[in-house]
């Protein structure tokens, strides 16, 4: 007969320290999160689920992978494009922008050198 093991309860003074709240914005709009914890993962607690738009076909762009693998949560963090939001930690004052994606190509132009 298999026996289910439940995890541990811990008392709150053995639980691991919660960082500080800071505030940061997205989009002009003020958040709150945990010091040092992933931007992606204080905009998912708050709701923010679109990230900015694909390349391709302008579709919302998300959390994916949230490891630093796929890219698909780029995000302007103030004037540094390509930031992967799932490892650009929060801190007070950060200020992160959606990221419009590039214009299109021209016709005939594949992007290879000439």
């Amino acid at each position: 007969m298999s026996r289910i093991v439940h995890p541990p309860s811990y008392p709150a003074a053995a639980r691991p320290p919660r960082g500080r709240t800071v505030r940061f914005w997205f989009d002009d709009r003020a958040y709150e999160g945990v010091e040092g914890e992933p931007l992606a993962a204080a905009l998912w607690a708050a709701g923010v689920r679109d990230l900015g738009r694909t390349e391709a076909t302008g579709a919302p762009r998300g959390l994916y992978c949230a490891i630093g693998h796929c890219f698909e949560c780029r995000v302007r963090v103030g004037d540094r494009p390509d930031r992967r939001a799932c490892l650009e930690p929060v801190r007070e004052g950060l200020r992160a922008y959606r990221q419009a994606p590039p214009p299109p190509l021209a016709s005939g132009d594949r992007g290879a050198p000439a």
